[in-house]
């Protein structure tokens, strides 16, 4: 098994403490399929879960992050004012199986911006996750 270290469940819990409680949140990820590699061009479909209602969206990227964070923004309509401003990840701790900590910026149409994270040993998972985080934000401040 993997040995937790200090700076795993510092981890962990500024993202539990940074996510949006379950009431307050208009998206869920229900499903992501990525595929990716070095002769086929980078693809993903997701089925989200918008205020109860199943969507799918799918899209290609020059990477898996790329291609999930498209098939996120092409399956809401009501986000497409967003534009992703930053994108950080940062390894936690050492390893292959380290935590991936990735933060996001977004930026709405007025300026206001969305920063959020997502903490998973999967880097696309945990990009997914600091997106929807964004995303969920934003419909909390226009009332969505």
């Amino acid at each position: 098994g993997k040995r937790i270290t200090d700076a795993d469940i510092r981890a962990v819990a500024e993202h539990v403490i940074g996510k949006l409680p379950a009431e307050k949140r208009v998206v869920e990820i229900k499903e992501i399929i990525v595929n990716t590699g070095n002769t086929i061009t980078p693809t993903a479909s997701v089925r989200l879960l918008v205020k109860g209602e199943e969507r799918v969206g799918s899209s290609v990227g020059v990477g898996p992050v790329d291609a999930a964070i498209n098939a996120i923004r092409n399956s809401l309509s009501e986000a497409q004012e967003l534009k992703l401003k930053e994108f950080h990840l940062d390894a936690i701790t050492g390893g292959s199986d380290a935590l991936a900590e990735v933060t996001i910026k977004l930026e709405d149409k007025k300026g206001n911006l969305y920063i959020s994270k997502g903490v998973k040993e999967d880097v696309v998972l945990a990009s997914v996750e600091a997106m929807i985080n964004g995303i969920n934000k934003y419909f909390l401040k226009k009332g969505y």
